[in-house]
């Protein structure tokens, strides 16, 4: 279901590149079986391009690719099982795969491995390298002689907040059969995120939160956990700092559930709005406040209480 828009773009980019040999290892996002975008007859006129699309070994300039392509999203048994053992077999060989390292964990949160493999497969078939993709964070991981052999690249753009590590490429540089390759990550991920929490304490909280949003004044995606406790009258305050932060990153999520919004135990005097009937919803409301304990229920009458004081505000002009 890809548009044709986006695989325009996609060439574009490869078109740029003409004297760089590119392999393309199709993977659980982009699968080899009916409807394949690899399909479509504008990937046939890359001449640089080769879409790895069997098991069979690839020949490249210094190496010997071992390419294991998905043809399925629900493969349960380890998918090295064609890389064959190259022990004896002169050059650098290669295995290029989509999938789980069993035992692993490439990412914070782990998931129900999918796509699963063995890591034992370097020893098993003597390659050098290998090429691991599918999770969005660059890992490594060494074979049983505690030689960095295995490694996911990450995506060359971070996708999610949760991610770690994410936005860049490998170069890889391997000398010779059996020599240890020399890993060096490269940046290539254009945004910049960041994940915090930030105390609201008292009605200071808010200048302190100014100044952390003027620190991050040039983070493209930023998620914020709000929490602590906040007076209901600084409630709008705090509504226009974030408003104002949607408009100056790409993305600007926050998430305010732990935010506790406080009344006084005494009520003040209420507002005079110059209408008896919002007189009243307001008083009625802060009522309702000061006695509701449910997170949900308080949240919902904070959020009436603010807009009743705009509308009123507007009103008395």
């Amino acid at each position: 279901m890809i548009s044709q828009e986006d695989v325009k773009k996609v060439v574009t980019i490869f078109n740029k590149y003409p004297n760089i040999p590119l392999y393309l290892l199709p993977g659980n996002h982009d699968i080899l079986g009916p409807d394949c975008v690899y399909d479509r007859p504008i990937f046939s006129g890359i001449k640089h391009l080769k879409i790895l699309r069997a098991h069979d070994l690839v020949e490249v300039s210094g190496a010997i690719l071992h390419p294991c392509p998905v043809h399925s999203k629900f493969i349960t048994q380890d998918i090295t099982g064609t890389i064959p053992d190259v022990h004896k077999i002169d050059g650098v060989h290669i295995g290029v795969i989509h999938g789980s390292l069993e035992g692993k964990s490439p990412v914070p949160t782990w998931e129900d491995v999918d796509l699963p493999i063995d890591p034992s497969c370097v020893n098993r078939t003597g390659i050098d390298y290998l090429a691991l993709g599918h999770w969005h964070s660059h890992r490594t991981y060494e074979d049983s002689t505690m030689v960095t052999r295995m490694a996911y690249s990450g995506t060359h753009e971070q996708t999610k907040y949760s991610e770690d590590d994410a936005g860049q490429c490998l170069l890889v540089q391997i000398e010779g059969k059996g020599d240890a390759p020399k890993i060096e990550p490269i940046k290539t991920g254009q945004l910049t995120w960041v994940s915090s929490e930030f105390e609201m304490k008292d009605s200071s909280s808010l200048s302190e939160l100014k100044d952390y949003f003027e620190s991050i004044k040039e983070i493209d995606m930023v998620r914020l956990d709000l929490h602590g406790e906040l007076p209901l009258e600084r409630k709008e305050e705090l509504d226009n700092i974030l408003e104002l932060q949607i408009t100056l990153h790409r993305n600007f999520r926050v998430k305010s559930d732990s935010l506790s919004i406080t009344v006084p135990t005494k009520l003040e005097e209420p507002s005079d709005f110059g209408d008896p009937t919002l007189n009243q919803t307001e008083i009625h409301l802060k009522n309702l406040l000061s006695t509701e304990t449910d997170p949900r229920q308080r949240r919902v009458i904070v959020e009436a209480l603010t807009h009743l004081q705009r509308f009123g505000k507007g009103a008395e002009l």
